[in-house]
């Protein structure tokens, strides 16, 4: 026999003290239980999934490349997901050296985004490489870009 009574929410017995347990009974409420509880833990409206998880805590990428001197490459960063914006700077330099002299700037640092870039710099279509360049003539109006000085390191951070 059954209980007589049963709980609100899930129908599990609630016997009272006339009642005679079963071990059948035991198991209903067991079973009752599991597809509750299965139900509600894999019900990913209510719950994030492991991949979501990591998604959402994986917002920031940091790398380095080593310039070689070339007018130009691409800087395969390994970055785990789509770049929405970046910053890229030169190690041991200041953000731009102007030289009176001869009204030229260098520029050692610099911006990417899905929607603009800075000289030199220029986020590429798969968005998880981005190519910089090496200017030996000014790129504009006396600016240099300088994105791959030979034996030069340069960081980056990426953001999703």
């Amino acid at each position: 026999m059954s209980s007589t009574n049963k709980t609100e929410k899930l129908g599990l017995n609630s016997w009272i003290e006339s009642d005679t347990p079963k071990r059948a009974d035991f198991n209903y409420d067991n079973e009752v239980i599991d597809r509750a509880v299965s139900e509600h833990t894999e019900n990913t409206e209510i719950h994030i999934t492991q991949d979501e998880r990591e998604c959402w805590n994986n917002n920031m990428h940091i790398g380095m490349y080593y310039g070689n001197g070339a007018t130009s490459r691409v800087i395969n960063t390994e970055c785990p997901f789509d770049i929405s914006f970046g910053i890229i700077f030169a190690n041991n330099r200041p953000i731009a050296v102007t030289k009176f002299t001869d009204a030229r700037d260098y520029n050692y640092l610099g911006f990417i985004s899905e929607f603009c870039n800075s000289l030199g710099i220029e986020l590429k279509e798969n968005k998880r490489s981005f190519s910089v360049t090496q200017s030996s003539t000014p790129a504009v109006s006396g600016e240099h870009t300088y994105f791959n000085e030979s034996g030069l390191a340069y960081a980056y951070v990426l953001f999703r």
